[in-house]
């Protein structure tokens, strides 16, 4: 079913709502965090989930976490599944999603954190996420020289798993090589338009910041596992390779030269 951005709109600001209702009724609540589309209501769709932390009193994590009846329409919940330490996703019967952590105002100071926004402070609750984004902010991401290193690597090892029959294995190196790829590029390149950048997941709104590179990286993920491998290097050489001395030419000669793979790639011709 297709759904307008202005009722999509209207029906996940009415459930942002009940859910600070739902939070602001509970004494073992300290305070809500939107995020994702959650902090930043202009990228709202019909697709859009709500992902939040839910900052609780120390102590009450785990009861928060098991028990979901604190949250908005409880009784519609199909599907409930711990994802992490601290996190769950949730679906509702209409196929609305819920991505959250429940945590303490200290668990939250050490969490990676993007795009933000407090809809429920009864006290630390800013300060503690303002100081984890600015941790995330600041933390050092790996070197593009590594990034792209390892990516080459991937490309040979997918190759060579794809030839073996691995089907399942060697895509999951070219899907693997691609994120080493964006981490390559978004450390080299400007984005394109820096508001939709994501320093937690490079792929998110990728199509946005880096339109070529992202649809070229998109063949690469829809192709056979070799085909996907071999247009992954190809991507990251017509990215990175002009002009910067970190290229490792002679380990993509090899590479090439080893799988057999002559210039240019079919695709590439006119």
């Amino acid at each position: 079913m297709t759904t307008t951005t202005a009722r999509a709109r209207e029906e996940f600001d009415r459930f942002t709502q009940d859910l600070v209702t739902s939070a602001s009724a509970r004494d073992d609540v300290v305070g809500l965090v939107l995020l994702g589309s959650g902090a930043d209501t202009a990228r709202v769709d019909e697709w859009s989930d709500h992902d939040f932390y839910l900052v609780s009193t120390p102590g009450a994590q785990e009861a928060l976490r098991t028990d979901l009846s604190w949250l908005p329409r409880s009784v519609s919940i199909v599907l409930a599944a711990r994802e992490t330490e601290h996190g769950l996703k949730v679906v509702y019967d209409d196929g609305h999603v819920l991505e959250f952590a429940v945590a303490d105002l200290d668990e939250v100071r050490g969490f990676g954190t993007n795009h933000w926004r407090v809809v429920l402070d009864r006290g630390g609750v800013a300060e503690a996420v303002g100081s984890a984004a600015l941790v995330t902010h600041a933390r050092p991401g790996r070197p593009a020289r590594d990034a792209v290193g390892l990516a080459v690597t991937l490309v040979l090892i997918a190759a060579g798993r794809a030839r073996r029959g691995e089907t399942l294995t060697a895509q999951r190196s070219v899907a693997q090589a691609v994120d080493l790829v964006l981490e390559a590029v978004t450390a080299r390149i400007a984005s394109a338009d820096p508001a939709v950048t994501d320093v937690l997941d490079a792929r998110r709104r990728a199509e946005a910041a880096y339109p070529d590179v992202a649809a070229a990286l998109s063949q690469a993920l829809m192709a056979a596992p070799e085909e996907g491998a071999r247009r992954v290097l190809d991507a990251a050489e017509g990215a990175l390779a002009r002009g910067w001395d970190g290229w490792p030419h002679a380990a993509v000669a090899a590479v090439r030269r080893r799988l057999g793979w002559a210039r240019p790639a079919p695709w590439a011709r006119s």
